[in-house]
């Protein structure tokens, strides 16, 4: 038998459950890429990136390109012919390294513009022997990198943290935070923290608020909180604080 898994579920299950399982990985490749994350802008309307296979066997890679955008709080993909890469589908032998180009034919606009750009991994299949009774296992692994096309003009840098626009109509032990993005570039979310008295919850976000965009987080908030909500955002332009009055329930 031979099975495929996700990027995720080897995540979940990782190296030890997996061999515990008694299965044998035949595609685990350790390749490289870099950048991981692609810049373009006016005056850089070409970027490179390499990936390089240091395996023992040729790794072959066709290309995906994305619009993406966060309407209404959450992550939207589309088709999109704005995204061009070179090659779009490429074969990298073993020990070896291929550079794939990518441009837009887009112009910068007031506000950033974002992409995704995914390297599937459509490589050959090979046979592998392995113990009678144990279970052979194919890996493919797709690599998903964000891109952005820098907005015109003078950078802006704008956030706004606070309730979100439903808070008074939820129920009583439940919060919610919103964060919004009111700037011409990516933010980039490390942390988020909520205070009041002696009570602390702690979001360990990573995410991205695109431009123009926000983002909610919602938390469990016991009734008998008063006073003041203190809430402080890690974020890739620096802290964000806001302090709101804890409406009675």
């Amino acid at each position: 038998m031979r099975l495929q898994l996700t990027k995720s579920a080897v995540a979940c299950l990782g190296r030890s459950v997996l061999a515990g399982l008694g299965l044998w990985g035949a595609a685990a490749h350790g390749l490289t890429i870099s950048p991981v994350l692609v810049e373009l802008s006016s005056a850089r309307r070409v970027a490179s990136i390499t990936i390089t296979n240091p395996g023992d066997r040729p790794l072959s890679f066709q290309t995906q390109v994305r619009g993406w955008s966060q309407p209404n709080g959450t992550d939207v993909y589309a088709d999109t012919t704005q995204l061009f890469v070179a090659p779009p589908i490429a074969e990298i032998a073993a020990g070896g390294s291929q550079i794939f180009r990518v441009t837009t034919r887009n112009r910068p606009s007031a506000d950033e513009q974002a992409y995704r750009l995914i390297f599937e991994d459509v490589s050959e299949v090979f046979a592998s022997s392995v113990p009678t009774g144990e279970t052979s296992i194919s890996i493919r692994v797709n690599h998903d990198l964000p891109v952005f096309l820098a907005a015109a003009g003078t950078l802006r840098l704008q956030s706004r943290l606070g309730p979100c626009a439903n808070a008074t109509t939820l129920p009583a032990t439940t919060g919610c935070v919103r964060l919004d993005n009111e700037g011409s570039r990516y933010l980039r979310v490390k942390s988020l923290t909520l205070e009041s008295g002696n009570w602390r919850k702690d979001f360990n976000v990573a995410t991205r608020v695109l431009a123009g965009a926000w983002r909610e987080w919602t938390f469990e908030q016991p009734t008998q909180l008063t006073g003041s909500l203190r809430v402080r955002a890690e974020t890739s332009d620096g802290p964000v604080t806001f302090e709101w009055p804890i409406p009675p329930r």
